[in-house]
């Protein structure tokens, strides 16, 4: 187990995220819609499901673990617990008391990263808009470069992890850009800014006058609050685009700029 997927385990503890109790019986599992509590003794609080008392006895007893799943920003996080005991009334605070299992800590955890690599071509008349900067190597993603560094970029398509770009170059010259360059990339949508770190990906097709259509593909955003906020906003524009270009194909528009 690494230091990474127990830190995902730990945030989601510490935040109460809810999660999905699979209970094995007879080569199937009862799924129980569940929530973590708190950590407790070294082990994980989690919400009691009383309709599988007997199940959960015999499980406890026989020290026989049970199955967590939860989601944690793009990936899904799954592993198998012993039942330690049952707390019966913990209370959560002055007026509230619940039913519980304490699980022991998870030795062994799958982090699975989810696909969300739909990718949506953006409808003309469309507010989104992007800017591209090449960064430094230890220059801070936070603060805009300058403007000699930025690379005008037109937007083609969408996903939530990357970008296709054509990128423009100045005086009948390519851009001045490669794959080994950090990028800082400024998406603008509906008047909010979203800033992501990236890189460009190697061009499938050879550079035309002073053109080069690639695209980015974003830096991981699983990695902290921020990141997976970032990440749940491009998720809705991906969504609001989507409906809007078959909208768009429903009136018999053209649906790419």
């Amino acid at each position: 187990m690494s230091d990474k997927s127990a830190a995902i385990v730990n945030e989601a503890v510490a935040r109460n995220m809810s999660a999905v109790l699979s209970l094995p019986s007879a080569g199937m599992f009862h799924n129980h819609k569940s929530r973590f509590i708190c950590a407790l003794e070294g082990g994980i609080l989690l919400q009691y499901p009383a309709e599988d008392k007997a199940l959960i006895a015999e499980l406890s007893r026989e020290k026989k673990p049970c199955v967590v799943s939860f989601r944690s920003g793009f990936s899904k996080v799954v592993f198998p617990a012993v039942i330690r005991r049952v707390e019966f009334g913990w209370r959560l605070n002055d007026e509230t008391k619940v039913d519980a299992l304490l699980l022991e800590f998870p030795t062994e955890i799958k982090v699975t990263q989810k696909r969300n690599d739909y990718r949506v071509e953006i409808p003309p008349h469309t507010d989104l808009a992007v800017r591209i900067w090449r960064l430094l190597r230890v220059e801070d993603l936070k603060f805009e470069p300058p403007a000699e560094r930025e690379v005008t970029t037109e937007l083609l398509d969408i996903s939530t992890g990357g970008i296709g770009v054509r990128l423009i170059g100045s005086d009948g010259e390519k851009p001045i850009i490669c794959t080994e360059d950090r990028l800082r990339i400024a998406l603008t949508f509906e008047g909010e800014v979203l800033v992501l770190g990236g890189r460009m990906r190697p061009p499938s097709v050879l550079p035309v006058g002073d053109t080069v259509i690639t695209g980015i593909k974003f830096d991981a955003l699983d990695g902290d609050l921020e990141g997976r906020r970032i990440g749940a906003r491009l998720l809705r524009i991906v969504g609001d685009l989507q409906r809007m270009g078959l909208r768009m194909a429903k009136l018999g528009m053209k649906t790419s700029a």
